[in-house]
């Protein structure tokens, strides 16, 4: 398996990591027929939820099973630069409009085309369907994609959710972020990557409210009827949840998400042991357990190529 990397710079001289990983041997133009497929991470993480050096993943596995993989660092998060810090002024509205786009642009520049396929974790999950809607001609150019436990409002009720939501989320990353100029994720114990103040500002105002609104008042629910009565298209989606996720994607909050979109062609997917999985997932073993390679993955890879 072969990996290599692109720095892309934004307006604001931010760098932006692209992670490119196919499988090794390959004649260029071998290469330059693969399906391309790009990978959106979600909040406090970066691109590698989706690979390894060791070339364990999910983009590690379908590198191997004949697609050109592009493993995204949205900006301020893992090998992009600089990381998030207290100067750090963007939110999701600068990853939905500047630096979606820009990774889109890049595998274009590289195949000819728009990514083919698309697949998020998490939150990534929730900035791809705005994104495509402010970016149609991308959106027709893509086939199919793959949400792993994305979210947008979060309606779980019970003590977890208490503790993970209501007051580390609503209440802690917003009395940090405001004194300290952004959440150190990572310095509290949770993540692998730190938040800034806007980003906690606008996600925490998708998951309480219903509305689902850009900051720039561009309103996304309206959006979406209007994008299928134009020309009746929005790619296919599994929408994917873990029986053992129950707050950060959690099967129900996800199910919500998908009934947001509203696409006739969505399928959604429980990973449970009484739906014939090999374990009840959670929120990132979905993506990371050792056995996805003989679960999911493959029924995934089965449905990609139809």
């Amino acid at each position: 398996m072969n990996l290599f990397f692109f720095d892309l710079k934004t307006e604001q001289n931010d760098i932006l990591h692209l992670k490119r990983i196919y499988k090794s041997g390959l004649e260029a133009t071998e290469l330059k027929k693969l399906p391309s497929i790009l990978l959106i991470h979600g909040s406090v993480e970066n691109g590698r939820i989706f690979y390894s050096i060791k070339g364990k993943g999910f983009g590690s596995y379908l590198a191997q099973n004949g697609f050109d993989v592009f493993a995204a660092d949205l900006r301020g998060k893992g090998e992009s630069k600089p990381l998030v810090n207290p100067k750090s002024t963007f939110g999701q509205t600068e990853y939905i409009l500047e630096d979606l786009p820009a990774f889109a642009n890049k595998v274009k520049e590289i195949k000819g085309s728009f990514p083919n396929f698309w697949a998020a974790h998490s939150w990534g999950g929730v900035m791809i369907p705005p994104f495509m809607l402010r970016f149609p001609k991308i959106a027709e150019a893509t086939k199919k994609m793959v949400f792993f436990g994305s979210k947008r409002r979060i309606r779980t009720k019970g003590i977890e959710k208490l503790i993970k939501v209501d007051f580390v989320w609503n209440f802690l990353a917003k009395v940090s972020s405001k004194i300290l100029g952004y959440m150190p994720t990572t310095k509290f114990g949770f993540g692998t990557d730190d938040e800034s103040r806007g980003f906690i500002i606008e996600s925490n105002k998708w998951i309480k409210e219903d509305k689902w609104i850009c900051r720039d008042k561009f309103d996304y629910q309206t959006n979406f009827q209007s994008l299928k009565q134009k020309n009746g298209y929005f790619p296919p989606t599994i929408h994917i949840a873990g029986a053992n996720d129950t707050i950060l994607g959690n099967p129900n909050d996800v199910k919500l998400l998908m009934d947001e979109i509203d696409n006739d062609s969505d399928v959604f997917w429980l990973l449970s042991k009484s739906n014939q999985n090999l374990h009840d997932y959670d929120h990132n073993n979905m993506l990371t357990h050792k056995d996805t390679i003989n679960d999911h993955f493959p029924k995934i890879l089965e449905w990609l190529k139809k």
